[in-house]
């Protein structure tokens, strides 16, 4: 969860994530969620198979979302599939260095690109700015959604899994195991739940769940609340406070302090402040800083509703053996309420967030505005955002920080959730009563009671579109809990907004209602229908698009939301397309809803998709225990914020299950209806005002129909002469954990003054660079009015239901495999015999198949009833030919994208295959990186699962499908990213600096058209099917299995594919080599013109590969030409050091390099951030790969263009003074500790443990062995600050070594004058860092006395 809450940039998307190795692949992974396609430079990941409308997002905002992707998504740089979600918009604030996890011998880039939008200042809150040394390169699954659907709390684990679904068998189709199954809890605290003491029986649960003709005022029973949880006041001062158990990770445990002021809270002349009182507050007290180096995490974030800051420790201090929970709590209390707001820490923040303020204004902030600006017209919401304006920032002094700080933060208006590892929850709340009890309560102004907070948050009114206002679901009249602004009439106008920056065309079409509690089982039934509505819908449009040759909807997004933040529920409908084709796509989407509305949901769909929900929950429940402290601690604080009632994983599974029974078909089609008659009966909102009561029962009795609120259009201002874009990428979403608010009272009194909300700016376009054959593109609201409305008119036919196979291999087909092939295992190499036991220390198994695949695998309880699986060729888009032809440069990344375009295998077709996917809660991801082609599955291991997954590689592997509509769509899908690389100040930055590394025809950049254009179906088809042979195979599964079950599947579905060998004599990789160029060439500056200002610059060279064996090559880094020249190199007086030993284990490179990536992160923050005030963020990354022995590094940083320059030298400075700052023994220790720790926490998680297994038997990968996990830990625990400098100083860190690019976008920006003289000085500082490296001193001095007697 930490790690999903990085902001983590473009570049890393971009460039430096297909530098990954397979482990670090940089996609994030939502556990059965659509992957969404990463900013690979090598390739876009491909998704395959995947049953797109059941991948529920559950976003950070805690929406029922059909998103099909994880909220760790990536940023703007590529292209989504249908079904990709957008990363949700972050604009709350944060303070707090970014995490980043793993030990590092596995790779390198697992960065997730993030838009935080939520302003976050940028600390070494945790002990350091973590290195991406991610082992595994994988998400946790369970932790890319911090807190559940609104709608789906009840139905998910406390925690959420992100899009997560599971097997249980399903009551209404006859099985009526699931009352007993419910007798295994026999008792249910009556818990009080807002204000209800009656809460549902277990025996009025299970009485549901045999009859399903219980009365209604059954289903309006309060649901019990979670037994465990605990919550209190404390009465001294009204300090709230939540405590929970739970067990995971062991040994450590959650602090989060929830301040209830966010920006909603400012008034027209603070706006901004909360977060500035954020930085200083955290940044600013002594009690934070001593957690440092204790092994715990802190930090801070504000949003439009709240101020939190949060701290993940270990249960004792590492460095003095004492319990950490007081020294947190009383960190806690120092931060919250006596901090010391000191003058020095205030112009020391007040840099930093004008330095955020400029490096989040991207394009796709702006449109956030822009969405959020129009969606929440009406209040504060759109125009009150946690970043503040540059202006007031500037000015605001100590004092009006401290009147601030002295209104909002009071006990009484705080709440603290502690959640973790501890066996009495009498002695927390102890300690908490201890620590805050003291604290005075603050009283009313004026008055002699105790101030309290807003008892509605945030306290805004809201314009619905729920027509039918006394409906049910929004609560019973009398006891709601909101407020209509005023009262919509009428058809909305759709907004525009234009913008050179843009490439695509997007509509998202808007229908805020009430949230709608889930406190009861009919508030649950609700949920989940509204999930299999959604669910059902984005499995069509995507077979929509997976037919669509010319591409006309570039992605699709459909969310139904309960956001904490803004107050309300959104549903949006969200289409991206080429601009030529805007009205074909939105048409297509909009068409496709009215179907549902006209003929509803087949049975065949229903069954599919209530049968796999339940099936989800049915496993989360048993995975009860194994969710992490910060997902239920996540998942509490949401749902308290909504009103929803906390249940754990089989109390929500429990009451689920009772409820399924009282569903029919037709209930289901009523709430399609009024869940989407906001899109479908668009024009004819007058209409439904007036429905009769024979229409009227057509829609949910208890919502009523809905229409839309608002439609905000993004549009390109120029598009080429046929209406194509100009520049290509990816469309803007809805704001998810966004922006801010303010209070009602204080907006009122605007209004009453005369003043007026903030409108959107409009941007003077009139002086925008327009390129050579751009027009510009006109659209008007009434053009869009029009092409939504007049689908109604335009004939409809129902879908067709897909004959779903219960096996993708029929049991005859397998035996007569097996009868002619008879696979077996057979013994490793080295072994007599096969060896089925275990490691004992690992508890790995290893064995091989007779027809060469290699079989890793090991039995977890991580996830109970669910099972990771791995399948890796070596290869990649390396052993691309190096030029244009048909299996040249892109023919394997097109190849694998194609072949999961088409989504067919064997004798099945997609829909078909994508339907088997949802019945047996599959997800199947293929992609490739420069090194290998890798097929990752996540799967419910039980119920036949490892069968259905089994068959799936078999066929895909046997018999793949390819077609030439697939390679077209896949080859306008890179265009378009390649069209769209001028458009963006990161990813063209970066490029510079890696192609001027690199070269241009290279596997670590994308394919440029003419490449694109070379490649055939025929050639990468060719190429990627001739790695995914037998022989070259890899198998890794991690996860709850049965062991005799997996064997006899691999034996019989893997075993008996052809034994096939890769021609590496045909295939071998393309020899990459780095460019030595001038100093000019090295190092170059982009500019990008933009009406607002930004900066960013990458510091770019050789690094060590991961598995470099130096045993037999001590010091010679001193004469080869790769050190750190003229920086004090030659005078190292600690490598004598006898470390023969440790140099020669195969993890000696990758722990070093490590350990030093965390120093030296941890001394940029220092120096650049917070010493000099140069940036807002920094970040040294290292890019190693695992075949290849080639590696770089990578510095990123961000500043404004006048400060980006020295920002660039600071960095710089700080990478080369490890010769003359030595790294001490307490940095050591430091980053020793972290590391060792995060990777504790990390074997909880299967995507973790199978980055650890991969290439434990890959040929091209011979230095890993089971040798290097059973020795991990050793390995960092013995090494030493000599071991770190022989890393170091195998890096290329001098002039000639480095490459730099520096991007600066700005209005009317111009190449700044070449400095002749400076640029004569830095070639004579190279040239003599190069004689000194070759040892010729002479030389050396020579060209200094030269140089000197100049002048």
């Amino acid at each position: 969860r930490e790690r999903e809450r990085e902001r983590e940039r473009d570049m890393q998307v971009v460039s430096l994530n297909s530098t990954r190795s397979l482990n670090a692949t940089a996609s994030r992974t939502s556990r059965l969620g659509y992957r969404r396609l990463r900013g690979s430079r090598a390739a876009l990941a491909s998704d395959v198979f995947l049953p797109l409308v059941l991948r529920t997002q559950l976003s950070h905002h805690g929406n029922l979302s059909s998103s099909s992707s994880s909220s760790s998504s990536s940023s703007s740089c590529v292209p989504r599939r249908s079904g990709e979600k957008r990363r949700p918009v972050r604009l709350r604030t944060k303070a707090g260095a970014r995490e980043r996890r793993g030990l590092g011998y596995q790779q390198g880039n697992a960065s997730a690109s993030r838009r935080n939008f939520s302003v976050r200042g940028a600390t070494r809150a945790s002990s350091s700015s973590f290195s991406q040394q991610d082992v595994t390169g994988r998400a946790n699954p369970r932790s890319s959604s911090s807190t559940i659907s609104a709608a789906t709390s009840a139905a998910r684990k406390l925690g959420g899994a992100a899009s997560s679904l599971v097997r249980v068998r399903i009551p209404i189709f006859g099985d009526r195991r699931g009352a007993e199954r419910l007798t295994r809890r026999t008792t249910a605290t009556a818990a009080q739940v807002g204000g209800r003491e009656e809460s549902l029986d277990p025996t009025q649960v299970r009485a549901l769940a045999t009859d399903s003709k219980e009365t209604e005022s059954d289903l309006t029973l309060p649901l019990p609340e979670h037994p465990d949880l605990h919550r209190g006041v404390l009465k001294s001062n009204g300090l709230r406070y939540v405590v929970l158990p739970n067990k995971v990770p062991p040994q450590r445990f959650e602090a989060h302090l929830e301040m209830h002021v966010g920006s909603v809270d400012e008034n027209e002349r603070q706006q901004g402040l909360a977060h500035l009182v954020e930085h200083v507050t955290f940044l600013g007290s002594r009690k934070r800083e001593s957690l440092l180096g204790t092994g715990t995490r802190s930090n801070a974030y504000t949003d439009f509703h709240h101020t939190v800051f949060h701290v993940h420790a270990p249960n004792m201090n590492s460095t003095n053996g004492r319990p950490m929970l007081p020294q947190v709590l009383n960190a806690l209390r120092e931060i919250a309420f006596e901090p010391d707001l000191l003058p020095s820490r205030l112009e020391k923040e007040r840099r930093a967030v004008l330095a955020e303020m400029q490096m989040m204004n991207t394009i796709d902030y702006r449109v956030d505005v822009q969405l959020l600006t129009y969606l929440h017209e009406e209040n504060a919401l759109g125009c009150r955002f946690p970043i503040g304006l540059e202006e007031q920032i500037k000015r605001w002094t100590r004092e009006d920080l401290v009147e601030f700080h002295d209104k909002w933060y009071f006990p009484a208006n705080a709440t603290l959730y502690v959640v973790g590892d501890f066996s009495s929850t009498e002695e927390v709340e102890e300690l908490i009563e201890e620590t805050f009890g003291d604290l005075p309560a603050k009283m009313e102004e004026g008055k002699k009671v105790p101030a309290s907070r807003h008892l509605v948050r945030p306290p805004v009114k809201h314009t619905y579109g729920n027509i039918d206002k006394n409906a049910r679901a929004y609560g019973p009249a009398g006891e709601r809990s909101y407020e209509e602004a005023a009262q919509l009439t009428g058809t909305v106008k759709p907004s525009i907004f234009r913008h050179p920056l843009l490439h695509e065309f997007s509509i998202n079409m808007f229908c805020k209602l009430p949230i709608m509690r889930v406190g009861n089982l009919s508030d649950l039934k609700r949920s989940f229908i509204g999930r299999i509505v959604l669910s059902v819908l984005k499995f069509r449009l995507n077979s929509h698009f997976a037919s669509d040759e010319e591409l006309k909807i570039t992605s699709f997004d459909l969310d139904f939301s309960d956001s904490g933040r803004e107050g309300c529920t959104v549903t949006t409908l969200t289409v991206t397309s080429e601009p030529k084709h805007w009205k074909e796509a939105v048409q297509l989407a909009v068409k496709e809803v009215r179907r549902m509305k006209e003929f509803g949901i087949t049975k065949s769909e229903y069954k599919h998709y209530c049968e796999a929900l339940l099936r989800d929950s049915r496993q989360l429940s048993e995975q009860a225990g194994t969710v992490p402290s910060i997902d239920n601690l996540d998942f509490v604080m949401e749902s308290d914020a909504l009103g929803h009632v906390v249940m754990d994983q089989k109390q929500s599974h429990e009451a689920l299950e009772s409820i399924v029974d009282t569903i029919d078909l037709e209930e289901v089609n009523a709430y399609a209806r009024s869940i989407l008659s906001y899109i479908s009966n668009f024009g004819d909102e007058d209409g439904m005002q007036g429905l009769s009561e024979e229409e009227r029962a057509l829609f949910a009795d208890d919502m009523g129909p809905t229409k839309a609120t608002s439609i905000v259009t993004c549009i390109p201002a120029y598009v080429d002469e046929e209406g194509g874009s100009i520049s290509n990428g990816p469309a803007p979403s809805r704001g998810q954990n966004s922006m801010g608010q303010m209070s009602h009272d204080e907006l009122e009194a605007i209004l009453q003054e005369g003043g007026d909300i903030p409108a959107p700016q409009e941007e003077d376009l009139s002086d925008s660079e327009i390129l050579e054959g751009a027009v510009e593109f006109k659209l008007e609201a009434s053009e869009i009015a029009e092409a939504i409305a007049e689908v109604q008119s335009q004939p409809l036919e129902p879908v067709e239901d897909f004959e779903v196979p219960d096996n993708l291999i029929a049991d005859s087909v397998l035996d007569g495999l097996v009868q002619d092939l008879k696979p077996s295992f057979v013994p490793l190499k080295g072994q007599e015999q096969i060896i089925h036991e275990p490691d004992s220390m690992t508890g790995i198994v290893q064995k091989k198949l007779s027809n060469g695949i290699s079989v890793n695998y090991c039995k977890t309880d991580n996830e109970p009833q669910a099972a990771m699986i791995r399948v890796v060729a070596s290869g990649g888009r390396g052993i691309e030919k190096p030029l244009a032809a048909t299996n040249g440069l892109g023919s394997v990344a097109l190849g694998t994208r194609a072949l999961s375009e088409v989504g067919a295998i064997g004798e099945w077709e997609r829909q078909q295959v994508e339907l088997f996917c949802v019945s047996n809660l599959i997800h199947f991801v293929l992609e490739t990186t420069e090194e290998f082609v890798v097929l990752d599955f996540h799967f419910a291991s039980t119920g036949g699962g490892i069968r259905a997954v089994m068959e799936m590689i078999h066929l895909l592997l046997q018999s793949p499908r390819w077609d030439e509509a697939s390679m077209t769509r896949a080859k306008q899908a890179y265009r378009a990213h390649y069209s769209s690389l001028g458009k963006s100040l990161e990813r063209a930055t970066l490029n510079n600096a890696l192609t001027a590394m690199v070269g241009k025809s290279c596997c670590f950049l994308d394919p440029v058209p003419e490449e694109l254009d070379a490649v055939t179906l025929e050639g990468a088809a060719q190429v990627l099917m001739a790695q995914l042979v037998s022989n070259n195979l890899e198998v890794n599964v991690v996860g709850d299995f049965d062991q005799k079950e997996l064997d006899d599947t691999i034996l019989k579905l893997l075993g008996t594919l052809p034994n096939e060998s890769v021609d590496w004599s045909k295939w071998a990789d393309h020899s990459i080599e780095f460019v030595r160029g001038s100093l000019e060439q090295n190092n170059t500056r982009f500019l990008l013109a933009d009406s607002d200002e930004r900066a960013c610059a990458y510091i770019i060279g050789p690094a060590p590969y991961r598995w470099q064996d130096i045993s037999n090559e001590a010091g010679a880094w001193l004469d080869n030409g790769s050190g750190s020249g003229g920086e004090g190199s030659g005078f190292m007086d600690f490598l004598a050091v006898g470390a023969n030993e440790r140099q020669s284990h195969p993890l000696f490179m990758s722990v070093s390099l490590s350990l030093m990536a965390e120093i030296i992160n941890s001394r940029l923050f220092t120096t650049v951030r917070d010493s000099l005030g140069l940036t807002y963020d920094v970040s040294f990354e290292l890019q190693l790969l695992d075949r290849m022995e080639k590696s770089w590094y990578s510095v990123s940083v961000t500043s404004t263009p006048a400060k980006i320059d020295d920002a660039l030298d600071a960095s710089l400075h700080v990478l080369r003074e490890l010769t003359t700052r030595r790294v001490s023994q307490q940095e050591l220790e430091r980053a020793r500790r972290t590391l060792l720790a995060r990777h504790e926490t990390d074997l909880k998680d299967n995507s973790y443990l199978i980055g650890l297994l991969t290439h434990l038997q890959c040929e091209t990968v011979p230095r890993k062995d089971l040798k290097c996990l059973q020795e991990l830990t050793s390995v960092y625990n013995d090494a030493t600050v000599a071991d770190i400098y022989e890393a170091y100083n195998r890096m290329g860190l001098s002039d000639q070594e480095i490459y730099t690019c520096t991007g600066v976008s700005g209005d009317g920006m111009a190449e700044p004058e070449v400095d002749i003289e400076k640029q004569k000085q830095l070639e004579a500082a190279a040239a003599i860092a190069q004689a000194s490296q070759n040892g010729n001193l002479f030389e050396a001095i020579r060209i200094a006395l030269e140089r000197q007697s100049q002048g």
